[in-house]
């Protein structure tokens, strides 16, 4: 077998961190775009924000739907790690304001990469997908978190109270109030108002 000489695997390793480094500017160009009011940049203006060729763009995606997809990854990456787990042993009106919190500053942070990939969503397997895949983790943290006061109902009342949770905390709640012009903190009370009429008896 041909070895490959230490300068061979330096060259290589060189240009796979060139690589990654060109995809990452490209999915940073995008999101900077969509966060300007840009929400379905074209391959022209995503390569001329990342400052390279509009060659590159298709050489490392295989189109502009596998760029929102890692723009959607990077930003899951950067925010949706405040979504940490509420110990449903805590007063009820503590885990509903930390619920609320949570997701009113993520929320907040993906909007504009969020309402670009909304219009993609009905064409578009993937942020499909993606969407699905961050509803579902949405609801099962609700239904881990408000334990208690489902499991004390009957089955059908449980599911009805988590969907009201699950309507009451949503990203499109959270859009609604914004589009009102209210404030963070006005969302976060609107929400939490919701939230405990989902849990009411």
């Amino acid at each position: 077998m041909p070895r490959v000489s230490a300068r061979g695997a330096e060259a290589a390793d060189g240009r796979v961190a060139r690589g990654a480094r060109t995809r990452l500017a490209l999915a940073e160009a995008m999101i900077s775009l969509i966060e300007e009011g840009d929400p379905q940049p074209t391959a022209r203006r995503i390569a001329a924000r990342a400052g390279v060729s509009l060659r590159l763009v298709f050489h490392h995606f295989e189109d502009l739907e596998s760029v929102l997809r890692e723009a959607v990854a990077i930003q899951e990456q950067r925010h949706w790690r405040r979504l940490v787990p509420v110990p449903a042993a805590l007063p009820l009106a503590e885990r509903i304001a930390t619920v609320v919190r949570q997701r009113v500053a993520v929320f907040g942070a993906v909007a504009p990469v969020r309402r670009s990939a909304r219009l993609l969503e009905h064409s578009s397997a993937t942020v499909a997908s993606e969407t699905a895949r961050a509803r579902t983790a949405l609801r099962l943290q609700l239904r881990v978190t408000f334990a208690p006061e489902l499991d004390r109902l009957p089955a059908a009342a449980a599911r009805s109270a988590l969907d009201a949770l699950d309507v009451a905390l949503s990203w499109e709640t959270w859009e609604q109030v914004d589009r009102l012009g209210r404030s963070p903190a006005a969302c976060r009370r609107t929400m939490a108002r919701l939230a405990a009429g989902a849990l009411s008896p």
